[in-house]
């Protein structure tokens, strides 16, 4: 039987970079016994920072019963989180995600119209299994040259 996921609202500064109000997450319910207000983050977030996959939340029922306002954070998943801007053909992009990819990393992506342009955004989730610091020397390496602009979302200590 599938996981009925119910979407945990997260409010953003609209006056931030990206210009949006809120962000939604998929989440599965879990602790029924708390009323059912904890839920589990099933996706890497594209703009909320303090937040990573598989981590567990608390929030609160609106009048839409598919959607959750976010409350507070119960449990860590281990997960880290950044958030990457590139161009659509970036040339170099391939070799630095190839680097990324073989120590554990995966990301969902989207497309943002901003003021230098139409770019490619990404939500690179980077899992505990993989070492954290060197995911974070790709990261800046791919800044360096120019090939993304990133930022932390979330790292996870150990």
């Amino acid at each position: 039987m599938a996981r009925r996921l119910v979407k945990v609202v997260f409010e953003l500064d609209s006056r931030d970079w990206h210009g949006h109000g809120g962000e939604l997450l998929w989440a599965a319910p879990v602790l029924a016994e708390h009323g059912g207000t904890h839920f589990q983050i099933e996706n890497s977030p594209f703009f909320v920072t303090g937040i990573g996959h598989l981590d567990v939340v608390k929030a609160q029922p609106t009048e839409n019963s598919t959607i959750y306002l976010f409350e507070k954070i119960v449990t860590r998943g281990g997960h880290s989180t950044y958030m990457l801007l590139a161009e659509e053909q970036s040339p170099k992009f391939g070799i630095y995600w190839s680097f990324l990819e073989a120590k554990g990393c995966s990301y969902e992506s989207t497309h943002i119209k901003l003021s230098m342009g139409d770019r490619l955004l990404l939500s690179v989730d980077v899992p505990p299994s993989a070492n954290l610091l060197e995911a974070y020397d790709i990261l800046k390496q791919g800044e360096a040259d120019g090939t993304w602009m990133f930022q932390e979302g979330y790292a996870h200590q150990a």
